[in-house]
Order: C-alpha cells, then structure tokens, then sequence
C-alpha cells in the first residue's frame, strides 16, 4: 500500500490545547482577612502534619458538593492547595488520594479541635527544649519534631547546631556554616537555660 492509497487522517495540535492553562479564568481577588485566614490555615496545616502524622493520620477528607463525594488529602497536598490559592485566587484541579484508607484522615473540624485543645495545655505535652525561633516549649520528644507546632519552623537548623557543637564547633562557626548554606538561625539559643 503506498502512501497515497492509505489515507489516515492527520491531526493538528490546537493552539487553545495549548495556550488552555494561560486562558483560564483568574479566581477571584483575596482581600486581606481572606489571606491571613489562609496564611494561618498554611501554619496549622504544617503544624497538624507534625503533631498527627506520628498518630498515624495522612491528612484529612472534606466533601465535595462538586463531585458528591468525600476527597481524601493529603498534608502536602493540601497545603498545596492553599498555596496555589493565596498564589492565583483559585483551588487547583481535585486532587484526592489514590485509595485512601479513611481510618487515617480525619476531617478537617476534627483536626482543628484537636489543634485548639493542644495549644491550649501546653502543661501536659512540655519538655525542656524550647524552639530556637519562637521560643515556645516544645512537646514531648523536643527537637525529635521536623516543624516546631506552635510556629511551624523548620527545627532542621536547630538540630543541625545542636550537632555541630557536641563535636566541638564554635558558635561563630556554626553561625557562619549556617548563612552560608541559605538558612535562618535561630533567634533563641536551643541550648540555653
């Protein structure tokens, strides 16, 4: 069969196929009180990861009246979202987890109860490390954490300090290894009483 006797047809690539993601629809614009509510739903969000994925929860599930149904997320995922918000004013395309075992995500009013009652007795989860960034005491297990809760800092640093100085490092050291490697010192000293 010679080319000319086998006629396919051809497909051309749109240019709106491409040029889709440009085109949509800006979301609408956050005013102030909508962004410090979703910049304080980022800093929780950060922190529940912290203090519920050693619980065993993944994230957690919210219905959707879009789809009738519930949608799993992720921590990542849905601090993502809210990112991806706060950057463009609109929610990302649904994303959910991919078979999700519901016994891992709570909902959302769950988590932020159970947010609230642990800020709120701080007593019953204190040891005596405090965070090098806000000074807060930190819960049981101290710089064990990978984000302070009570700031959502990343104690990475922190642990990395704490480590230089036990093989012997000074401070000025440290400090300087620090900046130079991009990151934030601590404004309090983690090792200080």
């Amino acid at each position: 069969m010679s080319s000319e006797e086998h006629n396919e047809p051809e497909f051309e690539r749109s240019e709106d196929f491409d040029s889709f993601e440009d085109e949509a629809p800006l979301g609408e614009e956050i005013d102030a009180d909508e962004r410090e509510a979703l910049q304080q739903d980022l800093l929780d969000i950060r922190t529940l990861k912290a203090i519920l994925s050693g619980r065993g929860i993944k994230g957690v599930v919210v219905y959707c009246p879009d789809c009738d149904d519930d949608h799993y997320l992720g921590w990542d995922l849905l601090a993502g979202n809210l990112q991806r918000i706060l950057e463009s004013g609109r929610p990302p395309v649904h994303e959910p987890a991919w078979e999700p075992d519901p016994e891992e995500y709570v909902s959302w009013d769950y988590a932020r109860g159970f947010l609230d009652g642990y800020e709120t007795y701080p007593e019953e989860r204190a040891s005596d490390e405090r965070c090098g960034y806000c000074g807060r005491v930190l819960p049981e297990g101290g710089y064990d954490w990978t984000y302070c809760p009570a700031c959502g800092a990343n104690l990475a640093p922190v642990n990395l300090i704490r480590e230089l100085r036990s093989r012997g490092w000074k401070s000025e050291e440290v400090a300087d290894l620090l900046i130079k490697s991009g990151f934030e010192p601590p404004v309090f000293d983690p090792d200080a009483d």
